[in-house]
């Protein structure tokens, strides 16, 4: 609007100068001044015909979408990215039509949320979103500027949260892939909305990715499971023992059965069998004394002759 007042400013100082000029030479004025005057006359002309043909001339960067409107009437065709035409008497809103991210940069933002037990939880999560070219006119005509944007879109992230939140218990906690698609869809349908005057629902911008990044549970809950992991790794424990008791037991009970007299005096002979190609010569001997030993060396000694 600017462009076209200035515009318009510089062509009717030219239309006077030339009528000033007409007069002039009318009147038998000099010729080389009246046509000086009429030079600037035109000059001045040109110069504004640029300035308002400026303000026809609209560029839309790439990544944006613009929005004309003018006395109170939104143009419902949007602007799209290049060289647009528009009447000089317009303004022309632009959105980013780019992914944008929340939270903004590398900030978190902690959203109380409740589950369905109406316990107090804590979320972290970070999404992505974007804006659809062609309802970039019914978003500012009903919302109004990005800033705005923004934040009724961080106002349907944290309802949408909360929403998806609710539908899971305490113990639900470790499924975080599906309570992140629930909280995601929550979101998704809160970026839904209906305009006053009830011309149709449109969406403020879509959900193109999704991040649960944490979650945590109330202080005493998380002591709580912690104090029961305890529990069941100390059970595991003592289970182990009895188990390990268990098997000695049972070991020492089958060889109990099995080393009867029998069998220790079979083993014996096999030992005595497989030391006829042995260098050893100690021998254990069992009696009903005990058990003497005897060296096999000492005796072969004594007995060679002298």
């Amino acid at each position: 609007m600017g462009k076209l007042i200035l515009g318009a400013a510089f062509i009717l100082a030219g239309a006077l100068m030339m009528t000033v000029a007409g007069v002039a030479k009318g009147q038998g004025g000099s010729r080389p001044a009246a046509a000086i005057v009429r030079t600037f006359a035109i000059v001045l002309a040109v110069i504004g015909g640029g300035f308002v043909l400026g303000s026809m001339i609209v560029v839309i960067g790439a990544g944006q979408v613009g929005v004309r409107h003018a006395f109170g009437h939104v143009d419902q065709q949007p602007l799209l990215s290049g060289i647009r035409l528009v009447t000089p008497w317009s303004y022309v809103e632009r959105f980013s039509t780019r992914e944008e991210q929340y939270p903004e940069a590398d900030a978190a933002e902690q959203i109380a949320a409740l589950s369905s037990e109406q316990m107090g939880m804590t979320v972290d999560v970070a999404l992505r979103w974007q804006i659809n070219p062609q309802d970039a006119p019914a978003i500012f005509k009903e919302i109004g500027a990005e800033s705005q944007i923004h934040a009724a879109v961080r106002n349907a992230i944290r309802n949408g949260v909360r929403d998806g939140m609710v539908q899971f218990t305490i113990n639900d906690i470790g499924q975080r892939n599906r309570i992140a698609s629930v909280m995601e869809a929550e979101v998704d349908t809160a970026l839904v909305t209906r305009p006053r005057a009830g011309e149709g629902t449109f969406r403020i911008a879509t959900v193109t990715a999704f991040f649960l990044r944490d979650l945590q549970p109330p202080p005493q809950v998380v002591q709580a499971i912690n104090n029961k992991i305890a529990q069941e790794q100390q059970i595991q424990t003592e289970r182990h023992r009895v188990e390990v008791a268990r098997l000695q037991a049972e070991q020492q009970r089958v060889l109990n059965q099995t080393l009867t007299p029998e069998a220790l005096t079979k083993q014996y002979l096999e030992v005595l069998h497989d030391m006829r190609q042995s260098n050893n010569l100690v021998v254990m001997v069992p009696t009903e004394g005990g058990m003497p030993l005897l060296d096999l060396g000492a005796l072969r000694r004594n007995l060679q002759p002298r």
